[in-house]
């Protein structure tokens, strides 16, 4: 007999980035960009990796945040 999974989850609000790049293909922090925007949470990238994508004038970069399912 399975268990029953009794973890709660909540949705927290998390810091993220909209990086969007003036040519698909584009690399920067380790990364590939599209003239699509991507989101990719904070959490996913090294402080270095934020400061290269922040300081680089070929990408667009707005802070947002984004949902994230927690166990509670």
């Amino acid at each position: 007999m399975a268990k029953e999974d009794k973890t709660k989850t909540v949705t927290v609000k998390v810091p993220a980035l909209s990086v969007t790049s003036s040519q698909d293909g584009f690399r920067r922090g380790g990364r590939a960009w599209s003239k699509a925007a991507t989101v990719v949470k904070l959490s996913a990238l090294t402080k270095e990796q934020i400061k290269q994508i922040k300081g680089e004038d070929m990408l667009t970069v707005t802070e947002v945040e984004v949902d994230e399912e927690v166990a509670e």
